[in-house]
C-alpha cells in the first residue's frame, strides 16, 4: 500500500505525461493551420488569375490562338509556385442574342466550358442589349500536402464578368 501512495504523489513525470497527451492535438492544430493557409493563398490566386485574365481578354478588340495561349500562360505564372496540373481554364465570349444569353466563342484549356451557341447563366443586366460580355473561369483541383491526415482534394475556382473595353465584342480570329 505504501508503494501505491508513493507512486500517486510522485509529481516528476507529470509535465512529460501532459505534453505526451497533448503534443498529438498540437501537430494536428498546425498542420490544419498550414492547409488552411495554402487554400487560402491557392484561392486567392486564382482569383487574380481569373480576374487578370478577364481583364486581357476585355482590352482586345480581337482574339487570335497566340493571344490565348498568352492569356494562359499569364494565368499560369500567377498560380506558380502551386503545381499547374490541377489547374483548367476557360475563356469565352457570351453575346446578346435576342434577350438570350449565348456563347459566341469559347476557349477551353484543362477545363469543361461550354460549345458556341450554348446558353448561358450570366447575372442579370451584365450582357446589354446588343453587347457582349467575357467570361474567364479558373477551376483548380487543390490537393492538400497533408491530404489524408486532414482533408481530401477539393476543387477551388472562381469566375469573372467584364464588358470588352474598346469594342462592342471581342472577336476570335
Amino acid at each position: 500500500m505504501t508503494r501505491l501512495l508513493a507512486f500517486l504523489r510522485d509529481q516528476r513525470a507529470i509535465a512529460a505525461s501532459e505534453f505526451a497527451l497533448i503534443l498529438p492535438f498540437l501537430v494536428v492544430l498546425l498542420l490544419g493551420t498550414v492547409e488552411a493557409g495554402n487554400a487560402l493563398l491557392m484561392h486567392r490566386k486564382i482569383t487574380a488569375a481569373t480576374q487578370t485574365g478577364a481583364d486581357l481578354a476585355a482590352q482586345a478588340t480581337a482574339l487570335d490562338d497566340v493571344d490565348i495561349a498568352n492569356l494562359f500562360d499569364a494565368m499560369d505564372a500567377i498560380l506558380e509556385p502551386f503545381p499547374l496540373g490541377p489547374a483548367g481554364y476557360v475563356i469565352e465570349s457570351v453575346v446578346d442574342d435576342g434577350g438570350a444569353n449565348v456563347i459566341e466563342w469559347v476557349d477551353v484549356d484543362g477545363a469543361v466550358g461550354g460549345s458556341p451557341g450554348d446558353a448561358v447563366d450570366i447575372p442579370e443586366g451584365l450582357v446589354l442589349p446588343g453587347g457582349s460580355v467575357i467570361v474567364v473561369e479558373v477551376t483548380y483541383d487543390y490537393a492538400p500536402v497533408f491530404a489524408d491526415l486532414i482533408l481530401d482534394t477539393f476543387t477551388i475556382s472562381d469566375v469573372a464578368y467584364l464588358r470588352p473595353r474598346r469594342t462592342v465584342k471581342v472577336v476570335r480570329q
